[in-house]
């Protein structure tokens, strides 16, 4: 009976990563828009959404095992929402570090590449594109609520189930 109840919250999990990793790359390939560092990991946090939701539609775990797989679901999106809120703040500071020129952006140890990738560069302050007064960054951020909502739903309804047992 538990895996007729987490099936939907798989497949729309899936639907939803996958609709918003299709939206990002519309955007890239066919608007031109190139994505910073900020942005691809973004892209990486929906991309393990959806590879988890897939492993758990092909897995069809029990009860147990939709609640492991509903609790890494809410780690991932919460790791990609605090990305999309860092890349929102990034564009509304008021102070913008001075651009580093691209040679001196590809040199330095794998540690400094590791910190663009999750702190943001200077080139992830720019706002290139925006859809119903809402900047990319932003609908990432609304994404990430969303797909992070659908399992803590899913995990606050069976806390809620067991204690009326």
């Amino acid at each position: 009976m538990s895996q007729a109840r987490s099936r939907p919250l798989f497949i729309f999990g899936l639907l939803g990563a996958l609709s918003a990793l299709a939206a990002a790359f519309v955007l890239e390939h066919w608007l031109g828009l190139v994505p910073c560092p900020l942005c691809l990991s973004q892209r990486l946090s929906l991309g393990a959404y959806a590879a988890l939701c897939l492993g758990a539609l092909l897995q069809v775990p029990g009860r147990r095992g939709a609640r492991l797989y509903a609790g890494a679901l809410v780690l991932v999106a919460l790791c990609g929402l605090a990305l999309a809120a860092r890349h929102v703040w990034l564009q509304g500071a008021w102070l913008a570090p001075s651009p580093e020129p691209a040679e001196h952006a590809l040199q330095g140890s794998w540690a400094a590449a590791l910190a663009r990738q999750l702190v943001g560069s200077p080139e992830c302050m720019s706002i290139s594109w925006s859809f119903l007064d809402l900047t990319l960054p932003e609908w990432s951020l609304l994404a990430f609520v969303l797909l992070s909502a659908l399992p803590g739903g899913y995990l606050l309804a069976g806390r809620l189930r067991d204690a009326r047992k």
